[in-house]
């Protein structure tokens, strides 16, 4: 539950920080985070229990790390992360979200993400059972420029409709020249996500076939968004099916 205020300058930071409790890091000046740790290894590492609020921080990578990421197992417990008035950029994922790890909410408001290869991978549930990676996400304010990958990978696999499905809200954010690197060719990816909301966002220059590919017979819903060279949005009424043999 403690707060703790970091005075203005650059600190580098070498190995991750494990956060297992409630946690709050602000600055009221210019403060800057830089991580030099290893390939692959995050400079916040989310734990069991883990709550983590940051506010007015710039966070930088070297490209081959994790800004965030859960353990890779034993996340025996929830965990949740909120950003308000940062910056993050320089990383290879925004958030990396393990298999069998769950958040309660991701909350993003008011902040910058720029030149990552990845954004906000949970999408590690690839068992299709119904299960799913984050309860809420919620993203305000924010602007996302040059992340070419996962922008937003939000899946639930699978068609168990006694699972809730997850809630994502993405309002009032600009998304701009992303998506370069992804596979499927849409930026922000909910499948299976049964409540989802995009409203009132900008979306320039991304170089994607679609913005996103919502699911009618849930609680999709897009409204007031600007396109422009980013594709489209549609909505289809039921998922498309995988085929077992």
């Amino acid at each position: 539950g403690d707060i703790i205020e970091v005075a203005a300058g650059n600190y580098k930071i070498r190995t991750p920080i494990a956060i297992s409790k409630s946690l709050t890091i602000q600055s009221t000046g210019k403060t800057t985070l830089t991580y030099t740790g290893a390939a692959g290894s995050p400079l916040f590492e989310m734990n069991p229990m883990g709550k983590l609020t940051l506010r007015n921080l710039n966070l930088t990578g070297g490209s081959t790390q994790f800004a965030f990421a859960t353990l890779k197992e034993n996340m025996s417990s929830l965990y949740n992360l909120a950003l308000d008035k940062c910056t993050v950029s320089g990383f290879d994922y925004i958030l990396k979200a393990y298999k069998y790890s769950m958040s309660r909410y991701i909350r993003l408001s008011n902040s910058t993400f720029t030149d990552c290869k990845n954004g906000l991978e949970l999408s590690g549930e690839i068992d299709d059972k119904g299960d799913y990676n984050a309860e809420n996400i919620l993203i305000e304010k924010c602007t996302f420029d040059g992340i070419q990958s996962n922008v937003v990978d939000y899946y639930r696999g699978g068609y168990d409709e006694s699972t809730v499905g997850g809630r994502l809200a993405i309002t009032n954010s600009t998304f701009t020249n992303s998506g370069a690197e992804e596979k499927n060719g849409i930026l922000l990816n909910t499948y299976g996500i049964i409540n989802v909301d995009i409203s009132n966002n900008t979306f320039s220059n991304n170089s994607v076939k679609l913005v996103a590919q919502l699911w009618g017979a849930k609680n999709n819903h897009h409204a007031n968004n600007t396109i422009t060279n980013s594709g489209k949005i549609v909505v289809e009424e039921n998922l498309k099916l995988k085929t077992f043999y």
